[in-house]
């Protein structure tokens, strides 16, 4: 399973792409220290009688979706688990809070359907039907296909997933006809998780991934603005959340509506006083040993490399791929740590295009007080991750490493 080349390892390093399957997970998988794992699976273990609802956050990159998959192996005997990316069906920077629920739905009876459970055939009518005369845009599914209407239904929503998803003219009309009547499509939600409990003997446990990496003003219209109907679906339910968004003024109201917050933290690298973490270090060096053979990255680049990625596992394996094209590029067998300089030089150069001067300045400033004020300008650069946040028992915040040579 380890790589044995470079060009062999640019595919162990896909950034994009969150440990899934089992095997993944056996091989690659690194147990964190202050993972909240272990308590939300006993919060939802034992919070049976009213299913919480859940915002689980963190920095973009640091582990959220490899954390999920981990915990739906945890819970598979318990749960009958529905876990979607709404950036999978939906772009994020055209979502509302209509969509998020419409994708729930289809992707609540698409996962119904191709399951094994009896469903009543009078449900899955009741379901199409008012899919048909409420959303349909235009005809998906013939007449032969109708003859199962289980199959008929999973078939009409991959195809309306398919058109909102790519089509912005059908999107805002499906919106327009959904919105009014969303008390009807969360009726018919809850009425598939009884059945699918009744059936399973499982508690209903939906996951939805992603809408922290939504723009924070869509973010916060779809949180704040509608924590009722989130929190709606009568089965324990789990949002991914911006991490900037909490520290907006409006959070505190909106964490009534949702039971528990969880933040998974950047693995740590340092403690506020600049002093190396070498639990943190060896955990994240761990990432990397557990894909490659060590003979392919030089110490001095990992170590390097380490220091740059400010303990968030995507922006680590970012580095590591970019590392092995270099290397490549230059007909090198092993990553030394001059290569893995440039790879930080081409990263950091994605962030210098971006960041102004008034930015930099606030950067300057959180660099010397650890700390970010309540704001929209502290906001955007926690969101693009120019600002990191870390907890060594206590919490605070810092630059990212990466950007410190454009400080000095």
């Amino acid at each position: 399973m380890k790589a044995e080349t470079l060009k062999a390892a640019i595919n162990v390093f896909d950034p994009e792409k969150p440990l899934q399957t089992q095997e993944e997970l056996d091989h690659f998988f690194i147990e964190r220290s202050d993972s909240p794992l272990s308590e939300l699976a006993i919060l939802l273990e034992t919070a049976t009688v009213s299913p919480p609802k859940i915002l689980f956050t963190g920095h973009r990159g640091s582990g959220k979706s490899t954390e999920l998959a981990k915990l739906c192996t945890m819970l598979a005997d318990q749960f009958f688990i529905v876990t979607f990316s709404v950036k999978d069906i939906i772009n994020l920077f055209d979502i509302t809070y209509v969509d998020v629920i419409l994708a729930m739905a289809t992707e609540l009876f698409r996962t119904a359907s191709e399951s094994k459970l009896k469903i009543r055939k009078k449900l899955y009518e009741d379901i199409y039907s008012w899919f048909k005369s409420e959303v349909e845009i235009e005809k998906v599914v013939d007449e032969k296909a109708e003859a199962n209407i289980g199959a008929a239904l999973n078939l009409y929503v991959m195809k309306l997933q398919s058109k909102i998803g790519a089509e912005t003219s059908t999107r805002t009309l499906v919106r327009e006809k959904v919105e009014p009547r969303l008390s009807e499509l969360l009726e018919r939600i809850n009425l598939m998780i009884n059945e699918i409990e009744s059936g399973s003997g499982k508690h209903v446990l939906i996951m939805v991934e992603d809408l922290d990496k939504t723009d924070l003003v869509k973010a916060k219209e779809i949180f704040c603005g509608h924590t009722m109907t989130l929190t709606e679906p009568e089965c324990a339910v789990l949002y991914t959340f911006p991490t900037a968004l909490r520290h907006d003024n409006d959070f505190i109201g909106m964490c009534q509506s949702f039971d528990e917050i969880h933040v998974l933290p950047n693995f740590k690298i340092s403690h506020a006083d600049g002093t190396k973490d070498d639990d943190g270090y060896k955990q994240l060096q761990q990432i990397v040993l557990n894909r490659v053979e060590a003979d392919l990255f030089d110490a001095e680049a990992i170590d390097f490399m380490l220091k740059l990625c400010g303990g968030l596992p995507r922006e680590l394996v970012r580095l590591a791929r970019r590392a092995c094209l270099l290397a490549i590029a230059r007909n090198k067998q092993s990553v030394d740590l001059d290569i893995m300089q440039q790879a930080g030089n081409r990263l950091r150069n994605d962030y210098r295009i971006l960041l102004t001067s008034d930015q930099l300045d606030i950067l300057k400033t959180v660099k010397e007080t650890k700390r970010v004020e309540n704001t929209a300008d502290y906001r955007a650069l926690l969101h693009n991750l120019s600002i990191l946040e870390f907890r060594n028992g206590d919490v605070w915040h810092d630059v990212n490493p990466i950007l410190h040579e454009l400080l000095d």
